[in-house]
Formats: C-alpha cells, structure tokens, sequence
C-alpha cells in the first residue's frame, strides 16, 4: 500500500473558538486557548467544518488558440459549522447586536436586526494524540438557514463564516502536529 494511514484524518472531538480581532492564536499544541477565546460549546459532529473556495478564473490566451496565462481574483474562503448549545458565544454568533442578561436564573435576551459584527475565530480537532488548531483574525457569521426547534430533534444553529484576508494576504494560520 502507498501511502501513510496515519496521515488520513478522521476527528474524535472538536471545538469552535471566539475572541476580538486581533486575539493572539494558541502558540503551540498543548497550552489552553487564551482567556479572551470564548468556546462555543457543543457541535454537531456529523456535519463537522466545511472548507469552501470560491474565486473567479480567467484564461488568456495568445493567438493561435495558446493559453498564455490564468489569473485569479476575488478569491473567498469560508467555513461552515453547527453549534448545538443555546449560550452566550453562539446567541452572539447569531445575533450581533442584541443583548442577552441572566438574573437569578431567568435569560432575558434582546433580539434585534442583525448588524455586521467581526470577531476572531479559532477551530480545533483532535484524535487521541494528534491535535490540528486553526485561527482567523478577522471573520463575520451569518445564521445558514433555518434554526428548528422541535420535540424529536435537537436545536441546532448552522454558521457560515466567512474569513477576510489580514493586509499581508494570510487567511488563517494552523499549528497541526502529535502531542507527546
């Protein structure tokens, strides 16, 4: 066989990571988010992180019918997720702008028009010793679809973030690698 199994990533646990922008990402596999990465709790498993690149392509060419050159421009980069807890970080996702207050037990949340709001975003997956982080430090979210709330299934909140490029052009950065 060719190849290296131990390459091929199927994910036991992940986490969903939020924070201002400009939050200095983890520095290394093993120590703790910073204090300012809020975790978004708990995540639908099956459906997991969506990667997607859209961008458009031109081809060029010289006569004769030679391909010359392809240039790309107005290159996105997003990520889907879905969150299944009701707290803090994933009413925040969903409703920028609103606010949310518990006193003695009771939430009293504030839903308004969403407004447009940037944050850092951090994503993390792990099998047993082998651990990937990724950090963006400037994204937005938008609620992707409909929230059900229903007696046979969990309430689940479907995110599509999309990533904005720092000034220098990275999208994101990812420690990956086997803890010891």
């Amino acid at each position: 066989m060719a190849g290296d199994p131990t390459n091929a990533g199927q994910w036991a646990g992940a986490d969903v990571f939020i924070a201002p922008v400009g939050t200095a990402g983890p520095a290394d596999l093993t120590t703790p988010w910073g204090v300012d990465w809020e975790v978004a709790g708990l995540l639908d498993g099956e459906e997991g992180f969506t990667w997607e690149r859209d961008m458009d392509e031109s081809e060029h060419y010289a006569w004769g019918g030679i391909l010359v050159r392809k240039t790309r421009s107005k290159h996105k980069r997003t990520v889907k997720f879905v969150a299944l807890e009701d707290n803090d970080v994933v009413f925040e996702l969903a409703n920028p702008g609103s606010s949310r207050t518990t006193t003695d037990g009771v939430t009293t949340s504030v839903v308004k028009v969403p407004q447009s709001a940037d944050f850092a975003i951090g994503f993390e997956l792990r099998d047993g010793d082998k651990v990937k982080r990724r950090w963006v430090d400037r994204a937005t979210a938008d609620v992707d679809g409909e929230v059900k709330e229903n007696e046979t299934d969990l309430t689940a909140t479907s995110f599509l973030v999309t990533l904005y490029p720092e000034a220098d052009g990275t999208l994101y950065t990812e420690l990956s690698g086997t803890v010891v």
